[in-house]
């Protein structure tokens, strides 16, 4: 998150030390619900009445994001995360190789799909990593926004277009 190791290699790492089953992410989704930051649904349904979409571009997993999205309403096809890839019988098999965000430079390149897939411009991020940064310094986002409500990173702070604490900031913008 802080921009010091490749996203991809410490992506394998991570995974290769857990080695998650199936079971355990099913599991983990029931012990531990998502917290969603205050604001977030408010803002999801105020872009969606301007007209706006709205779309998820993560370094997480598929399993864990899709439910989340569920829960604020965006369309699984606007979810851009990987994907942990499992055996018939639950074992950790893997990830996704071919999804966007598995490697640095992700998430630019899923906003340039999203941009051309979806005829949309512009293209605002808003995140808290430098992977989420990345996607303004490689001009495919139009803007970005960085979040440290939640995790203040200097770095991040230090080159957002706007740094906020609070997503009642965004609204309060995007309601004038």
């Amino acid at each position: 998150m802080g921009g010091t190791v490749d996203f991809k290699t410490a992506l394998q790492t991570r995974l290769s030390v857990m080695k998650p089953r199936r079971q355990d992410v099913e599991r983990f989704l029931i012990e531990h619900p998502h917290k969603i930051t205050p604001g977030i649904p408010e803002l999801v349904d105020l872009l969606r009445s301007q007209g706006k979409q709205v779309f998820l571009v993560s370094g997480g997993f598929r399993q864990i994001i899709h439910p989340l999205a569920q829960t604020l309403d965006i369309p699984l096809s606007n979810v851009f995360a990987n994907s942990i890839l499992f055996k018939d019988n639950g074992e950790y098999a893997g990830f996704d190789e071919e999804e966007f965000t598995c490697r640095s430079g992700g998430k630019p390149a899923a906003i340039r799909h999203i941009k051309k897939s979806f005829s949309l411009e512009p293209v605002v991020m808003v995140g808290d990593g430098a992977t989420d940064m990345e996607a303004r310094l490689e001009g495919a986002a139009d803007l970005f926004i960085g979040y440290g409500g939640v995790v203040e990173r200097k770095n991040i702070a230090e080159k957002a277009d706007w740094y906020i604490y609070d997503i009642k900031d965004m609204i309060n913008v995007l309601k004038a």
